[in-house]
């Protein structure tokens, strides 16, 4: 019997720290187009337009990749498919590092890089797979370590002026050959589909055993079913308003705050501290995920957000530091917290799981390409920011409704069978 940890496998910890390590590397691209922007432009002779069509890009091809990844998932097994993705990004950094031309910039980080994305959902599956008493706060670890990346690179790379965007894509390149395979390779304990692994006698028992349950089992009810539906939509909802999010921030955060004449120190502390309480939020939300009822603390999330975003908005001094810490308390938790919602019901599935991250990547996708048409309309981020405002307070609204309406359902049943 295998040694457990804190009442779980000690494989699962040891997958945890190994996909720990890898987060911590890919940190480096994101914080590659959250701050190198405006010298990517200048070096390659593009314009910001084009930059955000190859992050566009990049995110429709992941998008398009993540329910095919789920498909994979299920049929090959995660640690396989996150080998393949693991090897497209080293390609795909590969390129951009092996020739500077904006073609080559296109099509190592727009094109290349984007299929990445059939390796969206195998890190929430191993977690699922993985962890039963520990779960929520796990994800919060593995969430951490973009944070941890992101906070140790931003005054790496601001304070040394020398260190330039094409350091950072070789970074990334070098280190995704000689930490990022190897880790994956020794270090995830892979889950096998479960029907490769029955033979013959074990599949028919099986499928027996299938039988008699739906024999025996009752009917769920028309009204049982329905309350599926509006749970799934709520979260997708969810997903693609945290991606529309997140395409604000990653994206054009930097530029809001220059256009706002923030001083460069402010700007970098800001993003020291987003990253810092990235960190701490995840932890924070981890903690009481396993502990509360998720539909409150997906509420609460969203209503942080709408205050971060508010605050954005005005601009007032300190803005951008107010904002890094509302935003980076719930920057990391919406996207586990909703699949956990999601995964209760339907039990985590690849294909599920791989569906609903479309939506957040195609919020993402809107969220990047509206920054860019709204300056060039309005001169401003303005627009902008008050889309993430009104989705973020209408996706408050449907996750309270959600806990309103099961909390009546539940005191509904409590009565009819206490008569």
């Amino acid at each position: 019997m295998e040694t457990t940890w804190f009442k779980e496998p000690r494989h699962a910890w040891i997958g945890l720290g190994s996909l720990w390590i890898i987060g911590f590397i890919g940190a480096l691209s994101r914080f590659i187009m959250a701050y190198f922007q405006v010298q990517i432009s200048d070096d390659l002779g593009i314009s910001r337009g084009f930059i955000s069509m190859a992050w566009s890009t990049n995110l429709l091809i992941a998008a398009l990749c993540a329910p095919l990844g789920g498909w994979l998932v299920d049929r090959y097994g995660p640690k396989k498919i996150m080998l393949a993705s693991a090897v497209i990004s080293t390609l795909g950094t590969g390129t951009v590092v092996l020739g500077h031309h904006s073609i080559v910039f296109f099509i190592g980080y727009g094109v290349i890089s984007g299929f990445v994305g059939i390796g969206t959902t195998t890190t929430y599956m191993l977690m699922f797979e993985w962890f039963r008493h520990h779960r929520a706060k796990a994800v919060a670890l593995l969430a951490s370590a973009s944070s941890v990346g992101l906070a140790i690179s931003t005054p790496i790379f601001v304070s040394s002026s020398w260190l330039t965007w094409k350091d950072a894509f070789l970074a990334s390149f070098v280190l995704g050959i000689i930490v990022t395979l190897p880790v994956i390779w020794f270090g995830i304990r892979g889950t096998a589909p479960k029907r490769t692994l029955l033979n013959k006698t074990q599949k028919n028992e099986l499928a027996a055993s299938e039988d008699s349950e739906k024999t025996t089992e009752v009917r769920p009810s028309y009204k049982g079913m329905s309350v599926h539906l509006p749970i799934f939509i709520v979260v997708a909802c969810a997903l693609f308003t945290c991606g529309f999010n997140m395409g604000t921030v990653e994206m054009n955060l930097v530029a809001i705050h220059q256009l706002a004449n923030v001083s460069p120190r402010i700007i970098a502390l800001s993003m020291s501290i987003l990253g810092v309480l990235e960190i701490l939020g995840s932890l924070i939300f981890g903690y009481f995920l396993d502990r509360f009822n998720k539909l409150v603390m997906m509420t609460l999330l969203y209503g942080i957000r709408i205050i971060g975003f508010s605050l954005l908005f005005m601009h007032v001094g300190w803005s951008p530091v107010l904002f890094a810490i509302a935003f980076g308390m719930t920057y990391l938790s919406a996207i586990p917290g909703g699949l956990m919602i999601v995964n209760e019901f339907a039990q985590g599935k690849g294909k599920q799981t791989g569906f609903l991250l479309l939506f957040h990547q195609g919020g993402g996708i809107l969220g990047a390409l509206i920054g860019g048409i709204s300056f060039d309309y309005f001169h401003n981020y303005q627009a902008l920011i008050s889309v993430d405002i009104f989705i973020c307070l209408l996706v408050t609204l449907g996750y309270y409704i959600l806990y309103a309406r099961r909390k009546r359902n539940y005191q509904f049943q409590g009565r009819s069978a206490s008569i």
